[in-house]
């Protein structure tokens, strides 16, 4: 079945898209994407920065376009899906089907990836951007090759002695040229020592807003604060939180993290929609 996008509320076929673009991704529940009004604010607050455009979108309107682009995919009624809000530097507005996830509504995902800290930049950042999520992408090839060539060959050098404990490698943790930590998979970080929660300092997003709510409401205490790499492996408990909810570290750089405290706050983000 051939894949459907909406530009500016028109059908199309979805092609490759191969410009940049400011984005948003929502989780919608039942044909209801949620937080709507939110993303829709921080979108337009970063089309105004980046772009220098206003943009200023009907809710209602564009909750309307996004069920009929469900259904033009064929995504089920019942159960949570993902679409992406796309802007374009000329102005187009993208509404693009995601995947329909395997839960309903924000969890705590069964899948624990190992991850890897990796040192790369980013333009802009402080955006979400199409080119921020493909540096993400060659940064986990980076490091996923890093750890075949440790694998089949125990090279001396620091950096594959670092990669040679990195056993299936599918998340990248970004880490700046002062040793700090940011993110995993472009998506805010949260760690977890005892029964308090740290997270680096990080612009708004919907997610992250979410994750510390459902923190404050499990009545954890929370604290953001710089984190450094070496720091890493001194948490019981490393997670990131996406529009698909929470995923748990198995492990980072040979360390193995738990899920206890994660799996509280999982429950308590389930509740806050």
């Amino acid at each position: 079945m051939e894949r459907i996008l909406l530009r500016n509320g028109i059908p199309e076929p979805m092609p490759r898209i191969e410009s940049a673009y400011l984005y948003q991704t929502l989780h919608v529940r039942g044909r209801r994407p949620l937080w709507l009004d939110r993303h829709t604010e921080l979108l337009a607050r970063s089309i105004q920065e980046l772009f220098g455009l206003r943009w200023v979108p009907d809710l209602r309107r564009l909750e309307t376009q996004i069920a009929a682009l469900l259904d033009a995919n064929r995504h089920p009624a019942a159960g949570s899906s993902f679409v992406r809000m796309a802007f374009t530097p000329t102005g187009d507005l993208l509404l693009i089907p995601g995947a329909v996830s395997l839960y309903d509504g924000y969890a705590l995902r069964s899948l624990r990836p190992a991850a890897a800290v990796v040192n790369y930049g980013v333009p802009y950042p402080e955006y979400p951007t199409s080119a921020r999520e493909a540096a993400c992408m060659l940064a986990l090839q980076a490091a996923v090759t890093a750890d075949n060539r440790a694998a089949d060959n125990r090279a001396a050098e620091a950096d594959i002695e670092r990669a040679a404990v990195r056993t299936g490698v599918q998340a990248v943790i970004r880490c700046d040229g002062e040793g700090f930590v940011h993110v995993c998979d472009e998506a805010p970080l949260f760690a977890v020592k005892g029964k308090k929660v740290y997270t680096p300092p990080a612009p708004p997003s919907v997610e992250r807003e979410l994750a510390c709510r459902a923190v404050e409401a499990a009545r954890l205490p929370l604290l953001e604060l710089e984190i450094g790499r070496e720091q890493l492996a001194r948490f019981d408990e490393i997670f990131y939180v996406d529009h698909r909810g929470l995923t748990s570290l198995s492990a980072c750089e040979g360390q193995l993290y738990a899920a206890i405290i994660t799996e509280r706050i999982a429950r308590v983000l389930n509740k806050l929609y």
